[in-house]
């Protein structure tokens, strides 16, 4: 992101005019588009060879913007994840982030390859298929067309690898809070283990304020994942709702648009592959999403696995306290009118296929 100058936390001069300058192609973009679709509002067959691909640039716009809007709030929050509550754990508890980062490197590289693999079919189609240009364009530029051609690639990969980095930016993030969740829920076996421990030998008051001590550090650590959690949905709530939105109509759409043309050659699998792409990247929302869910609601299963007959007060007070909260699992929405899980990925798929059965339906009464 820094490469393009998408990434918030800088505000340098140099840094603003390249980012003014990728952001250039981006717009461009769009204005080209938006003319094409002008062009062809009344003919639905031709508006969804461009359709499929400008709703997905219209999706990374607001997400961008979004962001930038947030850049303060996004600044805080990685300074927030420095805080001591989320390093000071036990080495053996390590494993959960280690095993974040290799999952969360591993999505985002066989990610990052598919849209690089798809930019690349974006090339060579046109030539493979004798089409002018990548994108569909109302008028004939001549000699120009060929200025057009490069400036639709570089665009295109500009806004490919923007969207692909906030997608993964996000759901690194939502993959750190639930690898928080799974230390924080191994530290409290790790107490309940020892006060079982101590139940074999006769009441002490000093293991008792141990307890104690480290069981508010867990509501302490419990409380700074509650707040980064809600500090990844205020940031990126907004590029959720879109990314939603234009999910269901670029994959109803391109889903259309393959059906429509049903040829192997090379457009169709570049659409392939885009459709991969879609699918990938909600998945990868919906699936985080839905990781934080399951796991905020363990931390309560373990606070009930205390043995709360030979606890004093106030460890079962403050066992109760955790327990309270995590009856209302932690969740990421999407302006509050969707929550990131995997029933939301099915919803979304549901819906798409709704909007393909109309517009197939559509179409066919059109040649009739």
């Amino acid at each position: 992101m820094t490469a393009t100058g998408a990434w918030p936390d800088h505000s340098s001069i140099t840094y603003n005019i390249k980012a003014l300058f990728f952001h250039a192609f981006t717009i461009g973009l769009f204005v080209t588009m938006s003319m094409q679709v002008i062009f062809n509002l009344n003919d639905f067959t031709n508006l969804s060879e461009i359709l499929y691909i400008m709703v997905t640039v219209t999706g990374y716009v607001v997400k961008q913007c979004a962001l930038t809007y947030k850049r303060n709030v996004f600044v805080n929050l990685i300074q927030f994840l420095k805080d001591p509550l989320f390093l000071s754990y036990p080495d053996e508890l390590d494993h959960y982030m280690f095993e974040t980062v290799k999952k969360s490197t591993l999505i985002a590289n066989v990610y990052r390859f598919s849209i690089a693999f798809c930019i690349v079919l974006f090339t060579v189609y046109p030539i493979l298929e004798n089409k002018p240009l990548p994108f569909p364009f109302p008028y004939d530029l001549g000699n120009y067309r060929y200025f057009m051609y490069a400036f639709q690639i570089i665009s295109v990969g500009v806004c490919a690898w923007n969207n692909c980095t906030i997608d993964t930016l996000t759901t690194s993030l939502m993959g750190i809070a639930a690898a928080q969740l799974d230390i924080l829920y191994e530290k409290l076996i790790v107490i309940r283990k020892e006060s079982q421990e101590n139940d074999d030998v006769p009441y002490c008051e000093k293991s008792e304020e141990d307890i104690l001590h480290k069981l508010r550090q867990c509501v302490e650590h419990h409380n700074a994942i509650i707040h980064l959690v809600e500090s990844i949905e205020d940031i990126f709530t907004v590029g959720l709702l879109a990314q939603f939105t234009c999910s269901i109509i670029v994959i109803c759409n391109t889903v259309f648009y393959i059906i429509l043309m049903w040829t192997i050659n090379s457009q169709f699998v570049m659409l392939l592959d885009y459709l991969i792409i879609l699918m990938l990247q909600l998945f990868m929302y919906c699936w985080y999403g839905n990781e934080i869910i399951l796991k905020s609601v363990k931390i309560g299963e373990a606070c009930y696995k205390f043995n709360w007959c030979d606890s004093g007060t106030p460890v079962r007070q403050t066992l109760f306290i955790i327990m309270e909260r995590s009856k209302r699992p932690l969740t990421i929405t999407t302006v509050k009118l969707s929550t990131l899980s995997l029933s939301a990925y099915k919803s979304i798929l549901q819906w798409s296929y709704s909007c393909l059965a109309l517009l197939l339906k559509m179409e066919q009464q059109r040649k009739n």
